[in-house]
């Protein structure tokens, strides 16, 4: 019965389902009594008018092309196009590539002076103990070997160390004592060669370095074969230690 009512309100329709207990007997004369209800008037909805769109071309747009459709047309074109076709196809003149052209690389001289090194001479510090060797060691010991002269430096020096015969000065008093060097002459220049011995000689005495004579030797003697013999003792006896040095 709900379904019925609510299908009536559904279509729009003035009606409604009710249901009576009607007895058996009586069905026929409840089917005269109910009045014969109008076929029910079923409202369509109107379909919905579309509305057309129209868009309006303006009349140059209408006419645009008429006058240049003759572009388009290949049979004009043709013969123009089969005249390039043509002249495409026909040898063309070769050009011969250039000649290379040789370039000469630019040259640029530049004058260059020589630099002149202003060269000054160096002053050299000379010491005055090793100058006092190297000219005692060149007037004593002339004409004789390098170890010649090293052993009268060495003889200079152990005098200015000892101390139990009468020496002991400094090592440039010990070199100018009077009557104690043959053939010493203090006014005598001297080599570089005996200068550089002497700086070594006062560099091991300096270093305490071991000496190549023993400190004891404070005489000697310069032999004609231009050997020096040292000794430790001012008279040669027994017990005199002596070393000969060519």
């Amino acid at each position: 019965m709900a379904q019925r009512c609510y299908s009536f309100a559904r279509t729009g329709e003035d009606a409604a389902y009710l249901a009576f207990d009607i007895p058996l007997e009586q069905v026929e004369q409840a089917r005269e009594e109910i009045p014969e209800r109008p076929a029910p008037v079923v409202r369509r909805r109107k379909p919905a008018k579309k509305s057309a769109i129209q868009i309006r071309v303006p009349e140059f747009l209408k006419h645009l092309g008429d006058d240049v459709k003759w572009y388009y047309d290949i049979r004009l074109w043709s013969p123009v196009l089969l005249i390039l076709f043509i002249l495409a196809l026909l040898p063309g003149k070769k050009t011969e590539p250039a000649a290379p052209v040789e370039t000469v690389p630019a040259v640029t001289v530049v004058e260059t002076q020589p630099v002149v090194a202003e060269t000054q001479a160096a002053e050299t510090t000379v010491n005055p103990e090793a100058a006092a060797l190297a000219r005692l060691a060149d007037s004593v010991g002339a004409g004789r070997s390098d170890n010649a002269k090293i052993a009268i430096m060495w003889v200079a020096v152990n005098r200015s160390d000892d101390r139990a015969n009468g020496y002991g000065q400094d090592l440039l008093t010990e070199i100018n004592r009077a009557n104690q060097w043959q053939g010493y002459d203090p006014n005598l220049p001297y080599t570089q060669g005996t200068y550089e011995m002497a700086l070594e000689v006062l560099d091991t005495k300096t270093r305490g370095r071991l000496r190549p004579i023993d400190s004891d030797m404070l005489w000697l003697v310069l032999n004609d074969d231009g050997s020096v013999t040292l000794r430790n003792k001012f008279n040669v006896n027994a017990n005199a230690n002596v070393r000969t040095i060519k």
